[in-house]
């Protein structure tokens, strides 16, 4: 008896077998205080010139 695997299942597998591991450097920026402010910064006024473009 054999067990049928769908696609999905195997794609998923395919998916966790070749997803990467975080270098140090990376993990470093997830975790700094400083360089969230930073992103949060450009992202909000990035949002402010798009709604005030969409004001006009």
């Amino acid at each position: 008896m054999t067990i049928e695997r769908s696609p999905f299942d195997q794609g998923r597998r395919a998916q966790i077998v070749f997803s990467t591991k975080p270098t140090d450097f990376t993990k470093s920026l997830r975790t700094s205080i400083l360089w969230q402010l930073f992103r949060f910064a450009v992202i909000n006024l990035k949002m402010i010139r798009i709604i005030r473009k969409s004001h006009h």
